[in-house]
């Protein structure tokens, strides 16, 4: 075991006792009665635990070890540490580490076990940490992803040329036309679920900003679906009952004034809803912001129209509680956080407590509703099941969100080589119209803006999408290409 054991004899025989310190806590964790301990040393025959305080006799201990092939726990309950008399010697005789001059800075315990279930585990965890430290020092983190988990590593090094070309891979679909019917693959709920929703279209760039402003409607949403390779898709026939207006992720993708103003004239004479998307909210912004708001509610006033407004930071809910009822807002993914990755797939282990979160709380959705008037939630298609809550669900598809970054990984790597220089933009130049960065193909994601995204190729035509969506369906569809 190299570092990790010590041999001592007895007699003719060569006994190994292992001694593995200050092992990652999210590996092995204790409690001593109902109190959470550290374990700073493990071996077959005890373990040792610190703690701040003294310890009292306790009655029992409850070990956790990590089972990295079943990601999962294996609790392993000791009762008899101190029965035997060389327990109670050992209990009796144990000793604070003295750790700062003059005071106890923590107090250390050995506790000594002699139960076969404990050291099958100890040995057990032993072995495969041994073998994942001997993999992180000798291979890249493919080749340990691989070996723990069958990730696909040989994979890796196949990447698309450009992130048109991996539109294309996700999307398109040869020989198949726009379908405003498509029972063949869908059952008659599915069906009826999806004729009912509302349908949504996400405008959340500069270049899809000023497409939509100089073009005629059809001509746009023409442009849109043949540049997205998604010609074929179910919502391709269909006129969007409402626009999304700006970025949930980049402060710096807002339309300016004179151009949203301008797009909401347009969609107002097209007889079109309109919600409008912020992001988080900076301390310089909180002015602009405020004013920005306030002419909102007064073209709302103007029109006799309520526009939904998507929060994704708490200052923005502040700004809008008790001010206006034309202003409506609506919870965004920044703040309706779960977990999201595309490499989730690989990963061992039950994903059945990823398909809820805090808003599966009755008690979370009403403080909500009754101190900030939010009644619509925004949800992302991430490729695995999740417990849409009661209310009003709005999903958005196909792109997920994993990474947000207010300091810009795009613009760093633009100007300056390094991904990792990152500093707040201040005059952002849309490095991210031209530019995006792409990940192996097999992966379906890709870095646009100052986030990194995910792909769910599921279609909302297809059964697929619907069996993952339990509890409420989704009231609204909204694409963001």
């Amino acid at each position: 075991m190299g570092a990790y054991g010590i041999s001592f004899f007895v007699g003719r025989e060569e006994t190994f006792l292992m001694r593995i310190s200050m092992i990652p806590f999210g590996l092995l964790s204790g409690f001593m009665d109902s109190k959470e301990i550290r374990i700073t040393e493990l071996g077959e025959d005890g373990f040792r635990f610190r703690l701040a305080e003294e310890c009292p006799e306790p009655e029992q201990f409850l070990i956790c070890f990590y089972d990295m092939k079943k990601a999962g726990y294996r609790r392993v309950e000791i009762r008899r540490f101190g029965m035997s008399a060389a327990e109670e010697q050992c209990l009796q005789e144990q000793q604070p580490v003295e750790k700062k001059t003059g005071k106890y800075f923590y107090r250390e315990y050995s506790v000594r076990v002699e139960q076969k279930d404990y050291v099958q585990e100890v040995r057990r965890l032993a072995g495969e940490y041994n073998r994942y430290i001997r993999l992180k020092l000798d291979g890249d983190d493919g080749e340990l992803a691989k070996s723990l988990t069958g990730y696909p590593a040989e994979l890796d090094e196949m990447h698309c040329r450009s992130l048109e070309e991996q539109k294309k891979r996700w999307f398109f679909r040869e020989n198949e036309k726009v379908s405003g019917n498509p029972q063949d693959t869908m059952g008659a709920e599915e069906l009826r679920l999806l004729d009912n929703a509302e349908f949504a279209l996400e405008l959340n760039c500069t270049s899809l900003y000023e497409e939509y402003l100089c073009q005629p409607l059809q001509a746009f949403l023409a442009s849109y679906w043949q540049k997205n390779y998604l010609t074929h898709s179910y919502f391709a026939g269909r006129i969007p009952d409402r626009f999304y207006i700006g970025n949930q992720f980049c402060h710096n993708l807002f339309p300016t004034e004179e151009q949203l103003f301008s797009i909401m004239d347009k969609m107002y004479s097209e007889g079109s809803e309109i919600t409008l998307v912020f992001s988080y909210i900076r301390e310089f912004m909180l002015s602009s912001v405020g004013k920005l708001l306030e002419n909102v509610d007064n073209w709302c006033c103007i029109h006799g129209v309520n526009v939904e407004i998507v929060v994704n930071d708490w200052a923005m809910v502040e700004m809008l509680c008790g001010k206006t009822s034309r202003l409506r807002p609506v919870l965004g993914t920044l703040l309706n956080k779960r977990k999201k990755d595309p490499r989730m797939k690989y990963k061992s282990g039950d994903t059945l407590l990823f398909q809820q979160n805090s808003l599966n709380a009755g008690f979370y959705r009403d403080f909500l509703a009754e101190e900030f008037h939010i009644h619509r939630y925004e949800w992302e298609s991430c490729g695995y099941p999740q417990e849409l809550p009661p209310g009003k669900n709005s999903l958005h598809l196909p792109f997920y969100q994993t990474n947000t970054s207010q300091y810009c990984p795009l613009y760093a790597l633009c100007t300056t080589g390094d991904r990792g220089t990152q500093q707040l933009v201040e005059h952002c130049p849309k490095f991210c119209e031209k530019y995006a960065l792409l990940y192996p193909e097999h992966l379906h994601m890709a870095g646009r803006y100052n986030s990194l995204f995910g792909v769910d190729k599921t279609l909302p035509e297809s059964t697929e999408m619907w069996k993952n969506i339990k509890g409420t369906k989704p009231d609204r569809i909204v694409v963001n290409i």
